[in-house]
């Protein structure tokens, strides 16, 4: 499901490649600047077996810029998940790191909260729970409304990809510079944690170790746009009879786009990843190898409706008995249409055609929903 990002118009070296939420100025005194952001929203979802109401990933957004000496800026942001509805008990449930929306026991939880330096020519450095580096390359099609973002490898193990850094990294410590066409991203990820696995067959949790990322991206002619970025992590896997596997968690993720996304007229997002040891599977084993494929298509008219089709896919490869049989294949169709009713208030309609395939090999799994929801942003 969508994890809509708020990016922030005030860091001009952030590199930001998602939509820029409409930022409200708090205070400015020309040294000090506080900028207030966010978005709230809420859906019906209808499916063959149930019908529920769901908060759309609401969230509020604080900016902080401090001008320095020399031309340098300090910067600090945190933004907090807000559940506005509690009937999501789908959702995996643990702490703020673990899932990509947040525990429902929480009404308020930390998305992101870092602090930093940055400079018009010497770019940005920053130190905290932030957008993972490679989530500049796949997260160009992490903007449905409700469902998608489940092949891109972003929020792998049903987290929130802060464990492994290719989500909302935590502890992560990052360097993204500008030259010319192109923008670079480095991170580096200290962290030690474990995550419960879902593995039906045994009692395993997973260990995440030291983690780096990189990126690399291309404003092409023609509008076009070339992204590429590589992350990797340590794991290792603790069964209950204390035996250990260690294996390399790694992702190359690279994506294509033409124009912009929000304007008016054709946009168009294509990601490709390549994962070994990045995911599980539908029973919770560990897919060896896998692959990852995201579109995301969108007209916008110039009386405001929008049509957009949507494609995940994220099929298990797996070659060896470490986990996974290689039989689970993740596929569906998006159909949605949205009304841009002000520019800060849209009405949409959301449909997904499932035809995913479980690692038994049965349909079972495959379930059509559909969407009705608003969304207030500022």
């Amino acid at each position: 499901m969508k994890k809509l990002l708020c990016t922030v118009s005030v860091l001009s070296a952030g590199l930001a490649i998602s939509p820029i939420a409409q930022s409200m100025e708090v205070y400015n005194d020309e040294k000090n600047a506080l900028n207030f952001s966010g978005n709230l929203s809420v859906y019906y979802l209808n499916a063959e077996e149930f019908d529920e109401v769901n908060d759309g990933f609401s969230r509020f957004v604080f900016d902080y810029t401090n001008k320095l000496k020399y031309d340098w800026q300090a910067l600090a942001k945190v933004a907090w998940g807000v559940q506005l509805s509690s009937t999501g008990d789908s959702i995996f449930v643990g702490n703020n790191g673990l899932t990509s929306t947040g525990p429902t026991s929480d009404v308020i939880w930390l998305r992101q909260g870092f602090v930093g330096v940055q400079h018009e020519k010497y770019g940005r450095i920053t130190l905290g729970k932030q957008w993972g580096v490679s989530y500049d390359i796949g997260g160009v099609t992490d903007v449905f409304e409700v469902f998608g973002a489940d092949a891109q490898g972003t929020y792998n193990f049903g987290t929130d990809g802060g464990f492994s850094g290719t989500g909302r990294a935590e502890e992560a410590m990052q360097y993204k510079v500008n030259y010319q066409n192109f923008s670079f991203g480095l991170q580096y990820l200290p962290a030690d944690q474990k995550v419960p696995s879902s593995d039906e067959t045994a009692n395993r949790e997973i260990a995440f170790n030291d983690s780096f990322g990189l990126s690399i991206i291309y404003k092409a002619p023609y509008d076009i746009g070339l992204g590429l970025a590589y992350n990797s992590a340590e794991l290792s896997l603790h069964d209950s009879l204390q035996n250990i596997v260690k294996a390399e968690d790694e992702l190359i993720t690279a994506h294509i786009t033409y124009r912009s996304f929000a304007n008016e007229g054709l946009h168009v997002a294509f990601v490709y990843t390549d994962m070994s040891n990045h995911d599980i599977n539908d029973v919770g084993k560990l897919m060896n190898k896998s692959t990852g494929m995201e579109l995301f298509s969108e007209y916008r008219f110039d009386n405001d409706f929008s049509l957009i089709l949507g494609y995940n896919s994220l099929e298990d490869n797996s070659t060896i008995d470490l986990g996974s049989n290689g039989n689970y294949h993740l596929q569906y169709f998006i159909l949605s249409a949205k009304y841009n009713w002000d520019d800060d208030f849209y009405i949409y309609l959301e449909s997904k055609v499932d035809d995913s395939t479980l690692s038994n090999n049965s349909k079972a799994f495959a379930e059509d929903a559909t969407a009705i929801g608003m969304m207030y942003t500022f």
